[in-house]
């Protein structure tokens, strides 16, 4: 696979401070889909996802924050426990649950309050 051709990735999040915490999920949910409360499935090639995580950079503290990204292969198994939002017994292989993210339609976009701006 090519360095900028379109990957799969799991970004996952954990952010000490309420007001950081909102701003990574704001920034987020506009370059992914949300697939658990701190884990967007971000459909970009090296170079896109480089971005993505230098932007999310300028909003953390290094020092209590932490944020990782995992190329998820083309076929991997999953395993689930708990509420699911597919039925038992479905599994959705990675370029198959991208190309579902990438139909789906694009979010309304919500207005940017000062406190996101600051």
């Amino acid at each position: 696979m090519s360095k900028n051709a379109s990957k799969t990735w799991l970004v996952a999040y954990d952010i000490a401070d309420a007001r950081r915490l909102r701003k990574i999920h704001r920034l987020l949910r506009r370059a992914g889909a949300s697939v658990q409360y701190s884990a967007y499935s971000v459909c970009a090639g090296d170079d896109g996802l480089h971005d993505l995580l230098h932007g999310l950079a300028q909003h953390i503290d290094e020092a209590h924050d932490d944020i990782r990204a995992y190329h998820l292969p083309t076929h991997c198994k999953v395993w689930t426990l708990g509420c699911q939002e597919l039925p038992e017994g479905i599994i959705v292989d990675a370029d198959t649950a991208a190309r579902m993210l990438l139909e789906m339609p694009a979010p309304e976009p919500t207005p940017l309050d000062a406190e996101e701006l600051a």
